[in-house]
């Protein structure tokens, strides 16, 4: 059964500007995959969409293999935790540990002390249980509001924006701990080297999908990019230019770690070819 599956999917905004059009998409249990695209794409929308906060559209939607319609949007929601862009939108109780609670309460289910318990060490929180989440950072706001939507335990996260307005520190912090997580994740974002930590595979979404597969084979396409006003990160951008100066990487790394294995690679390579000329 798929996790998720989008067919023909189109949406327009009530003042008749077109959104979304055709968009197909499908992906495994346990899969990550992330929607990219500039502002205005369709990325936020999409995953609303999925989360059944808007209608109508037209196409069709399923979640583990139920259909999304007016009827059944309710019962399709138990299946899906939504992560708004930002956390202030999400957390709105006392303390920390109510906070992650309320959704466990509000949609009726058991053991709601050892569900916050598990989702707040899951994102290394525990210790905040007491606080009150207006005073806490934003990146730990971010946790929180994950934590809030993890003890629901969704089959599904749809993650809008995670690494938004994060300061490098608390940005590395929950790359890290998005990519360990063993869930089933659509994530919208802009940032391509968080894309690249995390996601299975990525979607390019510039109203309707123009590019699904590897973030290594959308490097290599200049003219999507250049399309879409993406911009490759860091690291892609260096092993692109030497690639143009004749060093012959055979991939193009999207990661730090991916890019230390490639430089190391073109080290040897380089080495041997010095020894061959020494012969």
């Amino acid at each position: 059964m798929k996790a998720l599956e989008v067919r023909a999917l189109s949406f327009a905004y009530e003042d008749g500007t077109p959104a979304l059009k055709g968009v197909d998409l499908e992906m495994e249990e346990g899969e990550k995959v992330a929607v990219i695209g500039p502002n205005g794409a369709g990325k936020s929308t999409l995953l609303h969409l999925v989360a059944g906060f808007r209608a109508p559209f037209q196409g069709s939607v399923k979640v583990m293999g139920k259909p999304l319609d007016e009827r059944s949007a309710d019962d399709v929601r138990r299946h899906i935790g939504l992560l708004f862009q930002d956390p202030d939108d999400q957390i709105f109780m006392p303390t920390v540990e109510e906070d992650v609670g309320f959704g466990p309460l509000n949609l009726g289910l058991d053991s709601v002390e050892e569900r916050v318990s598990r989702a707040l060490r899951s994102v290394s929180v525990e210790d905040l249980a007491k606080r009150k989440p207006h005073r806490l950072s934003h990146g730990m706001k971010k946790r929180v509001a994950i934590a809030g939507v993890l003890a629901m335990e969704p089959d599904l996260l749809l993650l809008d924006e995670p690494t938004a307005g994060l300061d490098p520190r608390s940005r590395s912090g929950l790359i890290g701990l998005l990519r360990d997580m063993r869930r089933t994740m659509l994530i919208a974002t802009h940032d391509l080297e968080a894309a690249g930590e995390v996601a299975d595979r990525v979607v390019l979404l510039n109203g309707s999908v123009a590019f699904d597969g590897p973030l290594s084979g959308l490097m290599r396409r200049d003219d999507l990019l250049d399309a879409a006003g993406l911009e490759p990160p860091q690291v892609s951008r260096l092993f692109r230019r030497l690639r143009g100066m004749g060093y012959g990487a055979q991939t193009v790394p999207v990661t730090l770690d991916q890019g230390v294995a490639e430089a190391v690679k073109l080290m040897e390579r380089e080495k041997g070819r010095s020894g061959d000329r020494g012969r």
